[in-house]
């Protein structure tokens, strides 16, 4: 049996979790696919507080879209190319330093090669424009970028080490070690950061989870944001951390390679609105949350 595809196969699957990656299969050998994934979700409303002072409420909804082109023209290596738009909307009132929209358009460059038959390395790079998107500059741009080292102990343990860089947030570098451990049939534990789950593989179709999520991205805001929003020039033209833990759980059920179908709710237990480089940071009282995703390969 060649180690090397499977391997690529697994690193893949883990690591689209440990590195905030998207959906993406490793693709067949020397037959380019196309991939693509939807989704929505939406965070019920919460109050939104500065220290102990409560400034209103937010209701939230998330969306991406992130299209793709995969080959693998080796059998030690493969790579995508993926254009991606994501988007949160924000329903706030007034006083509220929080912009109605923070996202980030761009590409996902990713690349992952079979060191050894044991041993793989996925890289991925996110360049694009992460802003509220009311006045684009230079300053909205940014390139956050992560590495996974894989290692497939046996058939059923694969360990992870990986880091997560972002130059523009107030954490610059994250990362640690994580492992992807089938301990029973049809059950594999994902202890590996963003999103350590339990999973149970009900049918070949029928995927469950549960677990943790955390989140995290970066965006410059306006140049006028704070004292448009809250009277706070203090705010303007800042970096701001957007950052969410969520426990949660759900199903992916596969009705053909074409179309994966996936679902999933739970609690926003910590969201925080972290303007860095002004000491502010605003956050909320929880909230739950539901969510629908699409992805499929052709």
């Amino acid at each position: 049996m060649n180690m090397k595809p499977t391997l690529l196969g697994l690193t893949v699957m883990c690591s689209a979790m440990t590195a905030q990656a998207d959906f993406w299969h490793a693709p067949p050998r020397t037959v380019p696919q196309l991939e693509y994934e939807a989704a929505a979700a939406y965070t019920s409303d919460s109050r939104v507080s500065q220290g102990q002072a409560r400034l209103g409420n937010v209701e939230t909804i998330s969306s991406r879209l992130v299209v793709g082109w995969a080959a693998r023209p080796t059998d030690g290596f493969s790579y995508r190319v993926a254009a991606e738009y994501r988007r949160n909307d924000f329903n706030v009132g007034p006083g509220v330093p929080i912009p109605q929209v923070l996202g980030n358009v761009g590409l996902q460059v990713t690349g992952n090669w079979a060191l050894t038959k044991d041993l793989a390395l996925w890289v991925n790079a996110r360049p694009g424009i992460y802003s509220d998107f009311r006045d684009l500059s230079w300053g909205d741009v940014n390139v956050p970028f992560n590495a996974v080292l894989a290692w497939e102990a046996d058939e059923d343990l694969l360990w992870l080490l990986g880091i997560y860089v972002d130059l523009r947030s107030q954490f610059t570098v994250l990362g640690g070690p994580g492992v992807r451990w089938r301990f029973a049939d049809n059950w594999t534990l994902n202890l590996a950061m963003p999103k350590p789950q339990i999973e149970l593989r009900a049918t070949d179709e029928l995927l469950l989870f549960a677990g943790l999520e955390w989140r995290q991205v970066a965006y410059r805001v306006a140049r006028d944001n704070g004292t448009r929003t809250a009277g706070n020039p203090a705010l303007d033209g800042r970096m701001l951390d957007y950052r969410e833990w969520r426990l949660g759980g759900g199903f992916q059920y596969r009705f053909s390679r074409h179309l994966n179908l996936g679902f999933e709710g739970g609690y926003v237990f910590d969201r925080r609105w972290v303007y860095y480089q002004a000491d502010t940071q605003l956050s909320d009282n929880g909230a739950g949350y539901v969510g629908l995703s699409l992805n499929g390969r052709f």
